[in-house]
C-alpha cells in the first residue's frame, strides 16, 4: 500500500488579482480602440487625438488715420478767401476773414469790401450791413480805415466781422447764414463766396472792418503772411 501524503492541487493565493490584470488589459484595448476611432492611429498602436480648434481671435481695428486736409486751390480770379474761428463771448462774436492773393500778379485793396450773407441755397439773408462796429459794440480799433494794401502772390489781407448771437424779438425766427458773399473791393465785381456760419439770432446786424495787413499771428496790423 502506498503510504505518500498526495499531492493538493496549489490554487493562486489571489484569484482576483489576476482577474483584475486581464481587466486592466482589456480595458487598455479598449480604450486604444476609443482613441484610434476618434484620432489618427500611430506606429505604436496607439490614436493621436488632434488638437481641438483654438478660438479664432481678431484684432480689432485701430482707427484709421485721417486723411490729410488738401492745400486750398487756387480760384482763377487769383483770390481766394479763407475764414478763421470766431472768437465768443457773451453773445458777441468777432471773426476775422483773410482775402489771399494766390495768382501769379499783385493785387491792391483798399477801404470796407462788400459784405452779403446767405442761407443753405445761396439766397440772401436780411441783415443790415454797416462799417465799423458801433452800432453792434465797442472793440479798439475795429472803425480804422487803412491806405491801400497792396498785394504781392502769396500775401493776404484780413478784415473783421462782428455780431451778437442774442434772440430780442420772441415774434421773429432766429436768423443763421451759412455763406459770405464778398467783394474785395467793395463793389459787386469780382464777388467771392465761401463758406461760414453767421449765427445771427434776431439782432439782424453784422459790423465789417476795412482791409488791413495781419501779423505773424492774425488779428492786428503788421508784416503780410504769405500763402498757402
Amino acid at each position: 500500500m502506498d503510504t505518500r501524503p498526495a499531492r493538493t492541487p496549489q490554487v493562486p493565493l489571489f484569484p482576483s488579482a489576476a482577474r483584475r490584470s486581464r481587466v486592466a488589459a482589456l480595458g487598455s484595448l479598449a480604450a486604444a480602440g476609443l482613441l484610434t476611432a476618434c484620432g489618427t492611429a500611430t506606429p505604436s498602436g496607439l490614436a493621436a487625438v488632434p488638437d481641438a480648434p483654438s478660438a479664432a481671435t481678431s484684432t480689432p481695428a485701430g482707427p484709421s488715420p485721417s486723411a490729410p486736409t488738401p492745400p486750398p486751390v487756387c480760384p482763377d480770379s487769383g483770390m481766394l478767401l479763407q475764414t478763421g474761428e470766431a472768437d465768443a463771448a457773451m453773445g458777441l462774436r468777432v471773426q476775422e476773414v483773410a482775402l489771399v492773393n494766390c495768382g501769379k500778379r499783385a493785387r491792391t485793396v483798399q477801404g470796407h469790401p462788400a459784405v452779403q450773407v446767405l442761407d443753405e441755397d445761396l439766397e440772401p439773408v436780411e441783415v443790415e450791413v454797416s462799417h465799423g462796429a458801433s452800432a453792434i459794440a465797442t472793440i479798439e480799433g475795429f472803425d480804422t480805415a487803412t491806405g491801400p494794401v497792396r498785394l504781392k502772390p502769396g500775401e493776404r489781407a484780413v478784415m473783421r466781422l462782428v455780431w451778437r448771437n442774442l434772440v430780442t424779438d420772441s415774434t421773429r425766427s432766429a436768423v443763421t447764414g451759412r455763406y459770405l458773399r464778398i467783394a474785395p473791393d467793395g463793389g459787386g465785381a469780382r464777388a467771392l463766396t465761401v463758406r461760414d456760419d453767421i449765427d445771427l439770432g434776431t439782432t439782424g446786424k453784422l459790423g465789417v472792418s476795412a482791409w488791413d495787413r495781419p501779423t505773424a499771428t492774425g488779428g492786428q496790423p503788421g508784416a503780410p503772411s504769405r500763402f498757402p
